[in-house]
């Protein structure tokens, strides 16, 4: 519900509008990636851990407190139950889930960006929100049940570290990929051309699946679109138990893959190990699956008439010189774009965030959120134009 606040000032009514948070949400099955504004100009980019932990009692939960940096120590509280978000819930966790649908914890994780946001423009507790937000192609169909819920906390009331807040909700739901194709669109536009004439495939490569989008005639088509490519992780665990790998090296062994640093330390043997031949398996393991899907879903595409294919999402990087090795041989070098985010205004905008140091992939992982809000800022500009 929004707010209005009266001031009387020499005997003139004032009406102040809530402030809004425009929100652009990408809920990863690792991370959740954000870029929001509030004032005009802005463009802030969020990194939150991808963790849930609900059904908590505050004398569960002794260590809540409102330090350090909110989307580092999130919490809700919802009535009498605690739920903790992102790094405060992994503190409980054993694992996390890179299986569960996004659409289970989804109203969590917005609410927990939204209390986040809230505290670091210091808003007042009563706002507007106008999210955008990407879902898998196979967890669309939850856009509702999503929304719903969230709108339900948001319009109850919710208190985020100690704080309550109310928030009046607006919100629109994209497959995954779509803000790569509306970035795409942009820099197509820039030169004097149309999307619209142009058949574009976007390639998702998740840690959970990997998916398409197909647009012809600058129109998703649903029929030629799919969500059922091989994902980094099931092949990664598969590989790595038939390589012997035992569950507490599952950390070192990714972070090998994704560094490209064989050495890391090994938590079963207590020391320095070199992962070097163990990683170049996954990687030709996820190769294997990732070519035959390629081949299968991808290059059929391929005919007398043009296609642009964008290639992104945070598993891209594991095959980044395969992928484009892989069509440099096939002589389609100049209709691929494997869309790491450096070709943007990206890595100005996430230069300052401490995360740039701890997540090699983090430009590739928040690439399609940021063509998403760069889609809604560039909507807010035409409206208040």
């Amino acid at each position: 519900m929004g707010v209005i606040a009266f001031w009387y000032s020499t005997m003139t009514l004032t009406t102040v509008s809530p402030p809004t948070i425009h929100l652009a949400a990408d809920l990863g099955s690792s991370a959740s990636k954000f870029f929001y504004r509030v004032h005009s100009g802005q463009s802030v980019p969020l990194w939150m851990g991808a963790e849930v932990v609900d059904g908590l009692s505050e004398l569960s939960v002794p260590g809540l407190n409102s330090g350090g940096r909110p989307q580092d120590s999130a919490w809700i509280q919802l009535d009498s139950e605690i739920i903790l978000v992102g790094d405060s819930a992994r503190a409980v966790l054993e694992t996390t889930s890179l299986t569960a649908k996004k659409s289970a914890t989804a109203a969590y994780k917005l609410v927990a960006a939204l209390g986040a946001i809230a505290e670091l423009e210091n808003l007042p507790s009563h706002y507007d929100a106008s999210i955008w937000m990407v879902l898998p192609l196979t967890e669309i169909r939850t856009r509702q049940e999503i929304a719903e819920q969230l709108d339900a906390i948001c319009s109850s009331g919710f208190g985020f570290r100690g704080k309550q807040q109310q928030v009046r909700l607006a919100m629109k739901f994209f497959p995954e990929g779509f803000g790569l194709y509306l970035r795409r669109k942009q820099q197509l536009e820039r030169s004097g051309q149309s999307i619209s004439q142009r058949r574009t495939m976007i390639v998702m490569m998740g840690h959970r699946n990997l998916s398409t989008l197909y647009f012809e005639r600058g129109t998703l088509q649903v029929a030629g679109s799919n969500s059922a490519g091989p994902g980094f992780w099931p092949v990664f665990e598969k590989s790595a138990r038939a390589l012997g790998v035992t569950t507490p090296d599952y950390g070192a062994l990714v972070r090998a893959i994704m560094t490209d640093q064989p050495q890391q330390i090994s938590p079963s043997r207590g020391s320095l190990f070199d992962f070097g031949e163990m990683a170049a398996t996954v990687r030709c393991s996820y190769w294997q699956a990732v070519s035959i899907y390629l081949r299968d879903h991808v290059l059929k595409r391929f005919g007398q008439q043009s296609l642009d294919i964008v290639i992104s999402g945070g598993a891209s990087h594991v095959l980044h010189q395969q992928l484009v090795e892989h069509f440099d041989s096939l002589g389609l070098s100049e209709q691929v774009i494997v869309a790491d985010g450096t070709q943007t205004q990206l890595p100005a905008v996430v230069g300052d965030m401490p995360e740039m140091a701890l997540v090699p992939s983090l430009l590739l992982r928040m690439v399609d959120c940021y063509g998403l809000f760069q889609g809604l800022a560039g909507k807010l500009s035409k409206v208040t134009a």
